[in-house]
Parts: structure tokens; sequence; C-alpha cells
């Protein structure tokens, strides 16, 4: 009981003190975002973030100059989750694990982004949640973390989810309510469940694969 006292303490502070660093660059924070006791948060210049959640405790999260998170964005890093310069998450994204987004991409609502999953087929014929209790760290990020990235100019529509390590090239549109589970290469639109390439982006036509 104690322990939860302290710790939710110790958040509010964190979180005010962001909040008042974050004046002096130049940044609108909320003082009641939830963030962390431990852990790296690191956040440049001009940074909007409202009712957000960032959980740092297993990793880092950095945040470049001019991000903009909505209502009830989620940021888990177990490593490091970066998010580039003018980027904006709408609101109820949910990024976990190790992610890696661009610049000047635009994230649309309820997008759900996680290079982890749950541990199934560890020891098999255990239930998952007791696979989970058992296997160490170590083991978690060799089998159940597959790093994810996103290049710059990315527009990833409502409801989309990425799968784990996938890759998605820059100047990317995916379409609402799709599930990507494959490599995107750059200047392409897709959309689908599962996600399939639809045709290149006008005047990308010449990009390389991601």
């Amino acid at each position: 009981m104690l322990a939860r006292i302290f710790n939710k303490t110790a958040s509010l502070l964190r979180a005010c003190a962001l909040s008042i660093g974050g004046i002096r660059k130049g940044s609108l924070i909320s003082p009641f975002i939830g963030v962390s006791v431990s852990g790296v948060i690191r956040l440049g210049r001009r940074v909007s973030i409202k009712n957000a959640k960032l959980d740092a405790q297993q990793g880092m999260i950095t945040l470049g100059d001019h991000v903009w998170l909505n209502q009830g964005v989620e940021i888990n890093a177990l490593h490091h989750v970066s998010v580039g310069k003018g980027t904006t998450l709408q609101r109820n994204v949910t990024i976990n694990g190790d992610v890696r987004i661009g610049e000047e991409c635009l994230l649309a609502p309820n997008i759900f982004v996680s290079s982890t999953s749950h541990v199934h087929d560890y020891l098999p014929g255990v239930r998952i949640r007791e696979q989970e209790r058992k296997i160490s760290r170590e083991a978690f990020l060799q089998h159940y973390n597959k790093p994810i990235v996103i290049g710059d100019d990315v527009w990833l529509g409502a409801n989309v989810v990425l799968m784990p390590g996938v890759i998605i090239g820059s100047h990317v549109v995916i379409g609402a309510n799709s599930v990507v589970n494959i490599d995107i290469p750059s200047g392409t639109i897709a959309a689908g469940v599962p996600v399939r390439i639809i045709k290149k982006r006008p005047g990308f036509e010449g990009l390389a694969d991601a």
C-alpha cells in the first residue's frame, strides 16, 4: 500500500517536472500525464502532450521537436520508443515495445503498434500467464520482441494494427482498419486485412523499396 502511494506521488511529481521543464522549450505538457517513476524520457522542443501515458520504466522514450500526442495516447517502452520531429499521434494510439517512428508522420485514432506478443508457445502445454511468469527477460527479448520501424511522411489510417517486426518505408499510406503483417515499400499505398499493396503513391513512383 505504501509502495503504491509512493509510486503514485513520484509519478505525479515527475509529470509536473516535465510540464514545468517543457515551458522552457516552448512545450505544452499536461501536468496530469501518466509517467513511469523510472526509465528515461527525452522530449524535444515545442512538444505538445495532452492526457497521455508515457511508461519508460523498462527503457527509453524519445519525442522529437514538435511532436503532438492527443488524449489517450499510451507509449510503453520495452527498450526504446522514438517518435520523430513533427509526428502527430491522435486519440487512443498505443505504442508498445521497441518502435521507431520517423518524421512528419500522421497516426490516426485507435492505432495499435506493438513489437511484442504474448508468450504462448515457449513452454508447450503451459498456460500463457504461467509462461510469461517463468520466461526470463533475455529469452523474452530474443523470442517475442521484433522491433518495428516506420519511415518519414507515413500516414496510418484509423484502427490500423502493425504486427511485430514490420518495416514501413517512407511516404507510405496505410488505409483504415488494415492489419500490417508484411513490410511495405516506400512510396506505396496499402490497405486490407491482411494488408496488400494497392498502388504507388503519386510522385513517389521511383523510390527504392524499404
